[in-house]
């Protein structure tokens, strides 16, 4: 909120923002808690090794993360699949859709090489997934010449970063109770999120809270 106002121009200072926020009984909606959680591939799947670890992330569009979260409404579940930026926190693609089948992660993946802009790219990160060790999924990759990554078994902090965006998604761009009144408005209100906030106008703290997503990136060049 500070950064926020200092930027329109506003001089103040977080005692001061406090100060006024309790006055009117304003408070903030805080994330929840990070707390691990594992998507088990199938048995017959070899896993990727887990490059992550040992890559040092030094520019946009070298390393991509995925992850899928459930999105709850009134009429029944949706999925929510994402690729990320690791290095800018960018949503560089991601698809909605009412199955888990491996298409979801697909069409994530289709989406973010609309955006790319280089061919840099040199690694994707999951975790294990089914629809990440599918053989349709593992060609599409080999297709893009980018090398694939996994988490080991049960472990899911080396894919964080997707864990902790969905979380502030869940916070900042979901109805209160958690609950959509349908899949239409939860496909309008994300889009709306992801299009015209999160990836142009939100602040990260991973990028010094000071430049969006596309800022950044355009910085970066």
């Amino acid at each position: 909120m500070v950064d926020e106002l200092k930027d329109r121009g506003v001089v103040c200072s977080k005692n001061r923002v406090a100060r006024l926020m309790r006055v009117n009984k304003i408070k903030a909606r805080h994330k929840r808690p990070f707390r691990p959680r594992t998507t088990i591939g199938r048995r017959s799947a070899q896993a990727s090794p887990n490059i992550l670890r040992q890559t040092q992330v030094t520019a946009p569009e070298q390393v991509l993360v995925g992850d899928i979260t459930y999105v709850g409404t009134r009429e029944g579940w949706l999925y929510l699949a994402v690729v990320m930026d690791l290095y800018t926190r960018m949503i560089v693609g991601w698809s909605i859709g009412e199955s888990l089948e491996t298409d979801l992660v697909l069409k994530a993946l289709k989406n973010s090489t609309r955006v790319l802009k280089n061919s840099r790219t040199v690694l994707f990160h999951s975790d294990r997934g089914s629809q990440y060790s599918s053989r349709r999924f593992r060609a599409q990759l080999a297709s893009l010449g980018i090398t694939q990554s996994m988490s080991a078994r049960g472990y899911c902090y080396d894919n964080a970063a997707c864990e902790s965006f969905f979380s502030t998604l869940k916070t900042e761009g979901f109805p209160f109770q958690g609950v959509f009144n349908s899949r239409q408005e939860a496909r309008l209100e994300i889009f709306d999120y992801l299009e015209t906030f999160y990836n142009t106008r939100r602040k990260h703290s991973s990028l010094a809270n000071r430049l969006t997503c596309l800022q950044f990136m355009a910085h970066a060049e």
